[in-house]
Order: structure tokens, then C-alpha cells, then sequence
């Protein structure tokens, strides 16, 4: 078996281990060789998107140059035509211009003079007309001016008092909002002070609830494995309910782990012995058993066991390796001493059989090994056995912090439950309350916005109306004085204007100026059409100007356009050429993965052989000692048969021997018993026996036994009112520590979430990797350490300490990086941490610190250029003449 187990090592973890690592190896590089292939595939598809793309706009700018240049020929064929237009209007301009001055020169004086009093004329009378309209005007206008002053007087007093009824309504608003606003302030830190203690509340309740699960199961498989000990014929009687079982010899004791196995082997098949309250109880049980026809069991009554003559030990007590009796060892209740000296006897306990070899037919010795030396010389021993179904309850001061653990959980949450209901009571009073102070804020702040409006508004129409009221006052002034000055100027154009009528008759009788003015509007015409063509000649020219320009620009789009594609193409082979590559790269490795699958297949099925003679030759080693064992069992079950006759016999005589010298002599005589009736008479006597042992037992009577009574009920009182106020107070006590403990894992989780995404993003930023932060126990972060999963780029996952000196320097600074992102500290010292890395990743590094220098200071010792490079200030240090150091400024 042991050789077998040795090869089933040698495949499972040496060579199997290497060829899985291997494996991994390989199915890494292939995962990071399929992304690789996945992103040139990506690249290669959008490159070849924008080939279409490009493609589609070059067509696009060849066809808007098409069509620009039609456009532009187009024009340019409109052009000569157009100056030929133009130079036949102004000839036909040039010719009416000539005719108008041939007729001017005959009629210049007669048309002056004409035009002359005609404007003078229109001139007057326009005057005329604008003097009468403005007297009529301006006297309307101050009547309405008087109206409207006495109105805007009337307005302006109602609206001054109102006015001030507003802003007194404005002032108490105000006052109240400031008010409300204090109060709703306070409510909402109420408010989030409850929330956040009812939250808290919350997560100690469901931690301490959890952890009230895990004790109870704990619990309850220690119970379980209490109660599946004996046979069937104990089980189904503890099971049976009858009144005076105490349990099983093994049931009613506890030992420390240390002894557990010795005394277990020491008590042997007596440890399935039943303990019962007397003999009475025991012959129910046997009557039972026969009924239910269930088997035999060995019953102890409490009542009946003799113990035996323990010997005095005291010599041993300074022997090397001699511990004590074994009875001693066994932590029970008082009543149930008994009971196990009589099952260990004079049994001692011996650390070793070489020290307990000496004292062999002596004492009966068993060692903590499990080995028995008898007083007849006979000695047992060997291998510790592997099925015992009788097994002690062990000594652990576990199950007792268990339980009380759990009573304390329960105290806990009891207050914990009150405190969240009372809290929330508090929550939502307050939630109320905040409610209807926001309502009525809400309701003063619209009153004390409509009533500011309002009062703007009244500011405003009130210095409105002043200005309105004086401009019109002076309005008013200037009108009056206009209307005085316009009359006498009235009349004399109305004199002048008489005076120019007569002089227009007299040279009205010409008839040139009607020729004149044909002619004159002939011109007009030919000077409009002419300027209207020199427009559109403008207008052509300047469109075949923009035209030229944007066929230069479209030319030059599709210079670009055509040279990016030629770009993109060449980009394109290059991608398919890498991807060539990665596909063959990817070949190589899946052929050596499936040499790796198929050497673990082999590999497994030699272990699967080798693992199947293994199991066979187990299963054969435990038949064998099975078989070893029931044998040893059944020599003890005699020997334990033959020791629990003899002490019957022992027993048996005994009571002869007292029934004999408690008859009275000479002996009455008596009419002969049945044996029941014997039964009941000795049951009787003892029992008359025991109840005046305990007569006596009581001694005298205490007549102050009452009055003692009444003060010790006092004292008991007042003692229970300050238990009750202790235990009040140590359960809030408790419930303050949980609480903090659950703040306290808060807290955490949160910074450990924080710092792990920044590791993750920092890791990978410095090392082209991934890795995480990892917790060796998540369920309670506090028992257990923290581990850096680190998995650099191209490489498997290892261990810090399998890892060069570079890796661990980034993987050590990609943890200090994401503590600083978490809460930064005012300065950080790094001493030639760049030592084991290459330049590229002393570029990374020194990027990554400048990015992080914008929040903290940092002072690195370095004598890497990249480093030196992006520092803010240098410093150098160099060895002066001596031992002594010069400190050197240095200029980048």
C-alpha cells in the first residue's frame, strides 16, 4: 500500500504537476494569442471599412467636381454675351443723355426758375401743413397729458400703499424661512444620522445572524455526534423517554483531548453502560427491552453501585511519566463519581509504555497511546483503533464560548431588533416632520417669491409713473410753448405762399419743360436696366470665382483622399501579414497543447491504474483489521463478563452478610414471603433507611429561619434590580462593540475596493498584465492576510517569490500606488526603486509617478536617465575629495 501511495505522489504532483503547468503555460499564451488574432481581425475589418469609405467619398468629390466644372463653362459661355448687353445699354444711354442736354441748353433758365418756385412752393406748403398738424396735434396731446397726469397721481399713492403692505408681508416671510431653513437643516442631519445607525444596525444584525448559524450548526453537529454513540438496544432506550435515564457512561463525562483516547480504551465496553436513578427504573428498561425484543444492555444504578477501594497513588506522583488516576481525569457532575470509579477502578495513567513498562502487574496502567498493562501481567497495545462508536465528550473550552456566544448573540439582537424599531419609529417621525417643514418652506417661498414680484413690479410701475409724471409735466410745458410760437408763423406762410403761386403762373406758358421731363424719364429707365446688367455681370463673374475655388479645394480633397487610401492599404497588408503570423504562432501552440492533453490523459490513465490496485489493497488492510478488531473486542467483552460476575458474586455476599446481622435474635417467627413480597419489604426498608438519614441530615430547626428569609428576599431584590441594570448596560455594551466591529468591516471593504480596482488599473498600466488584490479569508478579512495576484504580460500567474526582481519591484509599487490613490500621504521617499527594471518599464514607471506627483511630493532616489528625466528638480550627489559628500545642482 505504502509503495502504491508513493506512485500515486510521484504521477499526481510531481510529473503531472509539470505537465499541467505546461499546459497552462500554453493555454495562456494561446488565450493571449487568440486576443491578439481577434484584434488584428478587428483592426484589419475597420481598416477595410475605411477603405470603402474613402473610396465612397473620392467618388463623391470626383462627381461635385464634375458637375462644378459644367457650371463653371456654363457661365463662362453667359459671360461674353452678358459685356455685349451691357455695352449696348450704355451706348443707348449715352445717346438719351446727349438728347436731354441739347434740350436743357434751349430750356435751362425756364426750367430753373420753374423748378425753383415749385419747391419753394412744396417747401412752404409742407411747412404750412406740418405747422397746422402740429398745433392740432400738440393741443390734443395736452389735454390728454392733464388727464393723464391726474390719474397717474391717484395710481401712485394706491400703489405706495400697497407697497409697503407688501414689503412688511416680505420682511415676516423672511424671517420664517430663515427659521424653517435652521430647522430643516437639523432634521436632515437627524435624518441622515438615523438612516446611517439604522443601516449599521442592519449589517450587525444580518452579520451576527450569520454567525449565530454557523455557531448553532457547529452546535448541533457536536450534539449529533454526542447522541450517535452505542447500539441499538441504548439508542432506542434513551430514545424511549422513560423517566430515570440519565444516558450513557460516555454521555455523562468530559476529558481533554490529550486523554481522550486512553480513557476511551481504559473504560472500554463500559462506557455503553446505562446510568439510571435506581434498580427500579433498570428492571423497567429490561421489561421494555424484552417487549420490543431489542436486544441487552448493562444498566448502573445510582443507587445500588458500589464503589471500589481506590489505592493510594501517592508514591507515583514524582515517577517520570506518571499522570494521575484515571478517574481523577474525568470531568462529570458529583453524582455520576461513582459511576466512573466503578468503570476505571484503580486504572492509572502513564504519559509512555517505556515508563509505565516498570510498574507492569502492579497497577492497571493504560498509556495515552492506548496501551493497557494489567495486574496480571498481560499487555495490549497497538495501532489506535479506527471505528469506536463510544467516544467522550472532549474538555473544549470552545463548545462553552459557543454556547455563551451564542446567548450573548441573542441579548445582542434582541436590543439590536428594539433599537432598529425604535430608531425607525424615530426615522419616520422625523421623515414626517421633515415633510411638512419642506411643505410649509415650499409655501413661504412661493408666497415670498410672488410677493417680491409683486413688490418689484409695484417698485417698478411706481417709478414708472414718477417718470412718467414728470416727463408729462414737462411734456405739457413745451407743448404750450410750441403752439405759442407756431401761430404767427402760420400766417406768414400762408402770405409767402399766395406770393409764389402768382410767379409759377406767369411761366407756366413754356411748353419745353414737358419735353424735358419726358426725356428725363426715359433716362431713368435706361439707367435702371443698365444697372441691372452690370449686376448680373457682377453676379456671373463672381460665381465663376467661387466655383474655380471649390474645384481647387475638391481637387485637393482628392489628392488627400487618394494618397490616405494608398496609406491605409499599405497598413491593411501589413495587419493581414501580422495575422498571418499570429495564425501560425496559434498552430504551434495548439499542437503543443494537445501534446500537453494527451501526456495528462496517459498520465491519468496509469493513475486511475495504479489508484484502483491502491483502493483494493485499503480495502483488503481494513478487512484484515476489522477482522483484528472484532477479535479484540470479543476477548474484552469476556474478560468484562467475567470481572462484572465476579463482582456480583462479591456484591451477592455482602448483602447476605448484612441481611444477616440486621435480624433481630432470636429470630421471630414469621409466616414464609413470596419472593415478590421479599422484593417489596427490602425496597421498603431502604427506602425507611434513606429518609432518615436525610432526617437527620436536616439538623435542628432554625426559628429565625423566616425573619432570615425576609431580609435575604430584600437583599435579593435589590441585588436582581442592579443584575438587570448591569445586564441592560452590558448588552448595550455589546451591542456598541458589534456595531463598531460592523463599521469597522465596512470601512474596509470599502478601502479594500477601492485600492483593489486602483491595483488592477495601475498593474496593468505598469506592467501590461493583470492582477488583483486577493483575501486569504473573505468572510472574516480580519483572520487572515492579504494576497497581491500578480500576472505580468505573456507569463502565467506566480508567486511573488517566484518572480524577478523587476516584476516584484512593479508589483510592489503597483500596491503603494493604489494606497496613495486611496488616501494619499504628503510625501513619499522611494530609494533606487527602479534598480531591476529595463528602460522601458523605468519610462512606465517614471510616467506613473509624475501622474502621481500631482497629489503627493515625492523624493526618489535614482541614477536612471528616464527617471531623471521627468523630475521637477534634480539634486546630485557626488563624492567629494575626502570622505566627505558634495551636494551638486543640476540643469535639464
Amino acid at each position: 500500500v505504502n509503495n502504491l501511495n508513493d506512485q500515486v505522489k510521484a504521477l499526481g504532483e510531481d510529473e503531472q504537476l509539470t505537465i499541467a503547468a505546461n499546459l497552462a503555460t500554453a493555454k495562456a499564451k494561446h488565450q493571449q494569442q487568440l486576443k491578439q488574432q481577434n484584434q488584428l481581425q478587428n483592426n484589419i475589418i475597420k481598416i477595410q471599412q475605411l477603405i470603402r469609405e474613402n473610396r465612397e467619398q473620392l467618388i463623391k468629390y470626383q462627381e461635385d467636381l464634375t458637375k462644378l466644372e459644367k457650371q463653371k463653362k456654363l457661365l463662362n459661355n453667359q459671360l461674353p454675351e452678358l459685356n455685349q448687353e451691357q455695352e449696348q445699354l450704355q451706348l443707348i444711354v449715352n445717346a438719351t443723355q446727349v438728347k436731354i442736354n441739347e434740350i436743357a441748353r434751349y430750356s435751362e433758365e425756364i426750367i430753373t426758375n420753374q423748378s425753383k418756385i415749385n419747391q419753394e412752393i412744396n417747401k412752404i406748403t409742407n411747412n404750412l401743413n406740418d405747422f397746422k398738424q402740429t398745433v392740432t396735434m400738440e393741443t390734443e396731446r395736452c389735454q390728454n397729458l392733464v388727464t393723464k397726469i391726474e390719474q397717474n397721481r391717484e395710481l401712485l399713492t394706491k400703489q405706495e400703499e400697497e407697497l409697503i403692505t407688501k414689503q412688511t408681508e416680505t420682511d415676516y416671510l423672511t424671517s420664517q424661512l430663515s427659521l424653517n431653513q435652521a430647522t430643516l437643516q437639523t432634521l436632515a442631519d437627524d435624518i441622515s444620522t438615523t438612516e446611517s445607525q439604522i443601516n449599521l444596525a442592519q449589517e450587525t444584525e444580518k452579520r451576527l445572524i450569520k454567525e449565530e448559524r454557523e455557531i448553532q450548526r457547529q452546535l448541533d453537529k457536536l450534539e449529533a455526534t454526542k447522541q450517535a454513540q452505542g447500539t441499538y438496544a441504548s439508542n432506542l432506550i434513551i430514545q424511549s423517554q422513560i423517566e430515570g435515564i440519565h444516558g450513557l457512561v460516555a454521555q455523562l463525562g468530559r476529558v481533554k483531548p490529550r486523554y481522550q483516547l486512553a480513557l476511551e480504551i481504559a473504560g472500554g465496553g463500559r462506557l455503553g453502560n446505562i446510568v439510571v436513578t435506581n434498580d427500579q427504573v433498570a428492571a423497567e428498561v429490561i421489561k421494555f427491552l424484552k417487549a420490543k425484543n431489542a436486544g441487552r444492555a448493562t444498566f448502573l444504578p445510582l443507587n445500588k453501585i458500589k464503589v471500589p477501594h481506590i489505592t493510594d497513588t501517592v508514591a507515583l506522583r514524582y515517577v517520570s511519566g506518571y499522570l494521575d488516576l484515571a478517574v481523577n481525569l474525568i470531568d462529570c457532575e458529583n453524582q455520576y463519581r461513582s459511576i466512573f470509579a466503578y468503570v476505571f477502578g484503580n486504572t492509572i495513567v502513564f504519559n509512555d509504555l517505556e515508563s509505565a513498562r516498570p510498574y507492569l502487574g502492579k497497577y492497571r496502567i493504560v498509556t495515552l497511546a492506548g496501551d493497557i498493562l494489567e495486574t496480571t501481567g498481560a499487555m495490549t497495545g497497538g495501532s489506535a483503533p479506527q471505528k469506536n462508536s463510544l467516544h467522550f465528550g472532549v474538555v473544549d473550552n470552545q463548545e462553552f464560548n459557543n454556547k455563551q456566544r451564542l446567548e450573548e448573540i441573542e441579548e445582542i439582537l434582541e436590543r439590536n431588533t428594539a433599537l432598529i424599531a425604535e430608531e425607525t419609529i424615530k426615522l419616520a417621525k422625523l421623515k414626517q416632520d421633515f415633510t411638512e417643514l419642506r411643505q410649509q418652506q415650499l409655501k413661504y417661498q412661493l408666497q415670498q417669491e410672488r410677493l417680491r414680484d409683486e413688490c418689484q413690479n409695484l417698485a417698478i410701475q411706481q417709478e414708472k409713473l414718477n417718470l412718467d409724471l414728470g416727463k408729462d409735466r414737462t411734456e405739457l410745458e413745451i407743448k404750450n410753448r410750441q403752439i405759442e410760437q407756431l401761430t404767427p408763423e402760420i400766417e406768414r406762410l400762408n402770405q409767402e405762399l399766395i406770393m409764389q403761386q402768382q410767379s409759377l403762373a406767369e411761366l407756366a406758358g413754356a411748353g419745353v419743360h414737358q419735353e424735358w421731363q419726358n426725356y428725363q424719364t426715359i433716362l431713368q429707365n435706361q439707367l435702371g436696366e443698365l444697372r441691372n446688367k452690370e449686376q448680373e455681370l457682377q453676379g456671373t463673374q463672381r460665381e465663376i470665382k467661387e466655383i474655380t475655388a471649390e474645384i481647387g479645394r475638391i481637387s485637393e480633397k482628392i489628392r488627400a483622399t487618394e494618397e490616405n487610401i494608398v496609406e491605409i492599404e499599405q497598413q491593411s497588408l501589413a495587419t493581414e501579414a501580422e495575422s498571418v503570423e499570429i495564425n501560425q504562432e496559434i498552430a504551434l501552440t495548439l499542437e503543443e497543447i494537445a501534446t500537453n492533453e494527451k501526456a495528462i490523459a496517459a498520465l491519468s490513465t496509469q493513475l486511475i491504474q495504479i489508484k484502483q490496485e491502491r483502493d483494493q489493497a485499503e480495502i483488503k488492510l481494513r478487512e484484515l483489521q476489522q477482522q483484528q478488531q472484532e477479535q479484540t473486542w470479543q476477548l474484552e467483552k469476556l474478560k468484562q463478563t467475567q470481572n462484572q460476575r465476579r463482582e456480583t458474586q462479591i456484591q451477592l455476599q455482602e448483602n447476605l452478610e448484612n441481611q444477616t446481622a440486621a435480624l433481630p435474635n432470636p429470630l421471630p417467627e414469621i409466616p414464609p414471603l413470596t419472593s415478590s413480597l421479599a422484593e417489596q419489604l427490602n425496597m421498603i426498608q431502604g427506602e425507611i433507611r434513606h429518609l432518615q438519614k436525610k432526617l437527620e441530615d436536616m439538623g435542628a430547626v432554625n426559628m429565625l429561619a423566616l425573619e432570615e428569609y425576609q431580609e435575604t428576599q430584600a437583599r435579593l431584590e435589590t441585588l436582581t434590580e442592579k443584575l438587570n441594570t448591569l445586564a441592560a448596560e452590558r448588552t448595550e455594551l455589546l451591542l456598541r462593540i458589534e456595531t463598531f466591529t460592523t463599521a469597522r468591516l465596512q470601512a474596509f471593504e470599502e478601502a479594500y475596493t477601492v485600492v483593489n480596482e486602483n491595483f488592477q488599473s495601475i498593474f496593468a498600466t505598469l506592467s501590461e498584465g493583470d492582477g488583483y488584490l486577493q483575501l486569504e479569508n473573505p468572510e472574516d478579512p480580519f483572520s487572515g492576510g492579504l494576497n497581491l495576484v500578480a500576472h505580468p504580460k505573456g507569463k502565467p500567474v506566480q508567486r511573488l517569490s517566484s518572480m524577478s526582481g523587476g516584476e516584484k519591484s512593479l508589483t510592489a509599487l503597483s500596491f503603494i500606488f493604489a494606497l496613495q490613490r486611496y488616501r494619499p500621504s504628503p510625501f513619499y521617499a522611494f530609494d533606487e526603486v527602479d534598480m531591476f527594471l529595463d528602460g522601458a518599464n523605468v519610462e512606465k514607471l517614471a510616467k506613473m509617478i509624475k501622474q502621481q506627483a500631482q497629489e503627493a511630493q515625492f523624493i526618489v532616489v535614482s541614477l536612471r536617465r528616464p527617471m531623471i528625466e521627468v523630475s521637477e528638480r534634480t539634486i546630485g550627489v557626488t563624492q567629494a575629495r575626502g570622505a566627505s559628500t558634495q551636494v551638486l545642482g543640476v540643469k535639464w
